[in-house]
Formats: structure tokens, C-alpha cells, sequence
């Protein structure tokens, strides 16, 4: 599973600090082409968003809907370049209402 797979989850599990339901993207891919690299994220972020407010999400975890919120777990392989990070800002900002946290981590 990768940041290049859209239609999959590439993790998922109730976080161990707060009452929410983390969803992993998993990115491996390095920053040398940095627009194709964000368009691949763009999507898969989309894909998330579109999981939760399609209802998806409650229907295969039902018990996610005793859940406070969601996380966006992301884990890059390589350190996120000031675009991404602008393009994350903006995804943070816009998913306020839906309840989703980002969490960056890299390698």
C-alpha cells in the first residue's frame, strides 16, 4: 500500500491518546518531481476525506462512529517539501468541520 494506490487505506486503527480513528498514508516516493508527487497525494488525501464523508468509513468500522474525530496519519520517507507542507495546511484548514487531524511523520 503507498501514497500511489488511491483506492486503498493504507492503515487503520483507533488512536492510543485521544478517542479517534487514524488512517495511515503511507508515502515512500522521494521529492525529485515534486508536482506529479503532490498530485498523487492530492488524490489520496481526496480518496480519505471522500471515505469518511461518504459514510464508507462506518460502514466497513462500525465502531468508528463512537469515535471523536479523525486522524490523517502521514508517514514520509522523505522530509515534505514547503509546498507540501502548504498543501497540507490548506487540507487541515478545510477539513476542520469533518473532524480530521494531520499528524506528519518522517524517516
Amino acid at each position: 500500500m503507498s501514497v500511489l494506490d488511491k483506492n486503498k487505506i493504507d492503515g487503520i486503527g483507533k488512536s492510543k491518546s485521544e478517542n479517534k480513528l487514524a488512517l495511515m498514508i503511507a508515502d515512500h516516493l522521494d521529492w525529485e518531481n515534486e508536482h506529479q508527487h503532490l498530485t498523487f497525494l492530492q488524490d489520496k488525501i481526496n480518496a480519505y476525506i471522500s471515505f469518511i464523508e461518504s459514510g464508507q468509513v462506518y460502514s466497513l468500522y462500525p465502531d468508528s462512529k463512537l469515535v471523536d474525530g479523525f486522524i490523517f496519519d502521514l508517514r514520509f520517507a522523505y522530509k515534505p517539501t514547503e509546498n507540501c507542507n502548504k498543501l497540507l495546511e490548506l487540507f487541515r484548514k478545510s477539513t476542520q468541520d469533518l473532524k480530521i487531524d494531520f499528524e506528519i511523520y518522517e524517516s
